[in-house]
């Protein structure tokens, strides 16, 4: 089942919304239960007709809405909206936070290194 492409009246819309739509409507018609895991990337992909990082781009929309939650090597499961819609919110971005942290770190250690550079070579070029 391919993507609808956009008519020429419509705005663009990525495909990772479009499948991201999808999928919740999926998930709301019953097709995926609470707790059910969604096809894996590869499946998704294949069964839609995109590339498999557009599918990964869908199932982070649908976690970062709450529709489900992924599990590192494990999958995405589809979370319970009805009685506590955000309650893996804290958790979830206490992870992400850290992340970006570490992120940012090795950046500031890179950007460190750069500025090391060009000043070693601002000394050479005064000497010349």
């Amino acid at each position: 089942m391919a993507l609808d492409q956009d008519r020429a009246d419509e705005p663009r819309t990525h495909a990772s919304q479009k499948l991201a739509a999808i999928i919740r409507g999926e998930i709301e018609g019953g097709q995926f239960a609470v707790g059910a895991k969604l096809p894996s990337y590869r499946k998704l992909a294949d069964r839609y007709d995109v590339a498999q990082n557009t599918a990964q781009a869908a199932v982070r929309l649908l976690q970062a809405e709450g529709w489900v939650t992924v599990k590192p090597a494990s999958g995405a499961y589809v979370r319970d909206r009805t009685t506590a819609p955000l309650a893996g919110a804290p958790e979830q971005l206490r992870s992400e936070l850290a992340e970006v942290r570490q992120e940012l770190k090795e950046m500031k250690r890179r950007l460190t290194h750069a500025e090391d550079r060009v000043s070693g070579l601002i000394e050479r070029l005064a000497e010349n």
